[in-house]
């Protein structure tokens, strides 16, 4: 940083001025032009869950209460029969659930099992590959260092034989002269 030229204060000029975030999103980009902007939340509308009486001389308003009744009380209809249905099936469909649950474990279990039971297969040939060759590795490496002995052993009389060639050459130069 010491080594660094400084640049005057807010020149930024390598930094982009503006990003822009989530473009391919419409919905994500209005959420975010929304905190931007510091503006409350939307929150759900629950007006038409709500009974309110109407004005007195209104009579549409009245229609539109009366229809919101109605439809107040289709829905707790709809929910007590839900309740009912949920009272009487609900526990058997529980159980049915429950037992189609455990025969789907039953199943993955015993998957499980012919997985291991392969595997442990698998590894038991393996090993038994691994030890056949072992014995056939070990004959070759055996075989291998008997020849090595015997180049070496054949080396050895080679160069004995080619010393006393040496001297014999030696001694017949010496009588020559």
């Amino acid at each position: 940083m010491r080594r660094m030229r400084r640049k005057a204060d807010g020149d930024r000029s390598n930094l982009p001025s503006e990003i822009e975030l989530f473009e391919a999103h419409e919905e994500l980009k209005a959420e975010w032009e929304r905190t931007k902007r510091r503006e409350p939340l939307e929150a759900l509308d629950t007006e038409r869950y709500q009974l309110s009486a109407p004005g007195e001389d209104d009579p549409e308003a009245w229609q539109a209460a009366v229809n919101n009744s109605k439809a107040q009380l289709e829905a707790e209809s709809n929910r007590l029969i839900n309740l009912e249905l949920l009272q009487k099936y609900g526990a058997n469909a529980w159980r049915v659930h429950n037992y189609m649950l455990e025969a789907h474990l039953k199943r993955i279990q015993a998957a499980n099992e012919d997985m291991k039971n392969k595997i442990l297969q698998i590894n038991r040939e393996r090993k038994m590959d691994q030890t056949q060759a072992a014995g056939s590795l070990r004959s070759l490496e055996d075989k291998w260092s008997d020849l090595v002995s015997q180049n070496l052993q054949v080396d050895i009389a080679c160069t004995a034989l080619e010393q006393e060639v040496e001297e014999l050459q030696r001694y017949k130069a010496s009588l020559n002269k």
